[in-house]
């Protein structure tokens, strides 16, 4: 009898080890081409298992339609979205087309609930569930502090946030942080466990020379749309390579073992114009004993592996 139980418990341990991680993908689409990659590698890894997708800032509509042809050339429209905040908490929207909208067509109108508001649908999803849940977020942090503010029981419900977004070794401003910077100081002061995939690291990470070809040459549809988003965002630039900023952040919740990080604490500039959005990090061996090290920061990464991971999941046909 003892030894019936033994195994039942490998056999349930092992399976709790082989369980895909539920995740919420939260994303800017449309404008540069790293989201779409990002979102085709989320589809393509096992490892992972989405359950929700949510856009955010400027023409987030538009930004949901992409994400609804994408998922339906995929063959995933059984995956829930939502519409995002369109403006950060201080500053404008921006106004204007993103390249990849050009590819829209008015079949591409995907079901009334993707109208639903992001941050309502996160925290619907996160309350709802038995499990905590990985956020992927790849834009500005809107839609993730809107939830944290509104409902701060989510944040036992949430696994770790792995997140595109900052610039560490060293410090400087990066888009998606400055983008929305109140945002950001709201994530990173949370207390929810965080991994942060810097510039510094991604910018390592180009898709270009073979690796590009093997995508270009897949003989799928789904592969085929992502190489025509490539073209859009080259604007005619065939020399213009993608860099891998999103999907890099992706590899890192389904293959931890890419990206070396070192775990601190971040701080977000907010108070100064000239630096606002840089993003500060402080090694937990530097922290006041009062202060918590939450943070992980990536400070360098295996560029062939996850390359070789990348393209071949993407030039895979839809699993």
């Amino acid at each position: 009898m003892k030894s019936l139980i033994l195994l039942l418990a490998f056999a349930l341990a092992a399976g709790a080890q082989t369980r895909p991680v539920p995740v919420i993908f939260d994303t800017d689409i449309g404008d540069d081409i790293d989201d779409a990659l990002a979102l085709a590698l989320l589809l393509q890894s096992p490892e992972l298992d989405l359950k929700l997708v949510t856009t955010v800032t400027d023409d987030v509509y538009s930004r949901t339609r992409l994400v609804w042809k994408e998922l339906s050339l995929f063959g995933r429209t059984d995956i829930p979205i939502a519409t995002g905040a369109p403006e950060p908490f201080l500053d404008p929207k921006h106004e204007g087309l993103a390249p990849q909208f050009q590819v829209l067509t008015a079949q591409d109108q995907p079901p009334a609930a993707a109208r639903q508001r992001a941050a309502g649908k996160i925290v619907e999803m996160l309350l709802a569930s038995p499990v905590k849940m990985t956020l992927i977020p790849v834009g500005p942090l809107t839609n993730i502090a809107l939830a944290l503010r509104e409902e701060p029981r989510i944040k036992d419900k949430i696994e770790r946030i792995v997140l595109m977004g900052g610039a560490f070794y060293p410090a400087r401003r990066e888009y998606n942080i400055y983008r929305d910077r109140v945002a950001a100081e709201i994530v990173f002061t949370s207390g929810v466990p965080i991994t942060a995939v810097g510039l510094d690291v991604t910018e390592k990470c180009k898709l270009e020379g073979a690796d590009l070809a093997r995508i270009r040459d897949a003989k799928n549809p789904a592969s085929q749309f992502l190489y025509q988003l490539i073209q859009l965002w080259q604007k005619g630039e065939p020399t213009h390579f993608p860099t891998l900023h999103d999907p890099l952040a992706v590899a890192a919740a389904l293959r931890a073992s890419l990206v070396e990080t070192q775990l601190g604490k971040i701080d977000v500039e907010i108070t100064s114009p000239a630096f606002y959005g840089a993003t500060i990090f402080t090694p937990e061996a530097r922290l006041a004993k009062t202060e918590k090290a939450t943070s992980q920061a990536a400070r360098n990464v295996n560029v062939r592996a996850f390359l070789d991971l990348f393209v071949e999941r993407l030039s895979a046909p839809p699993r």
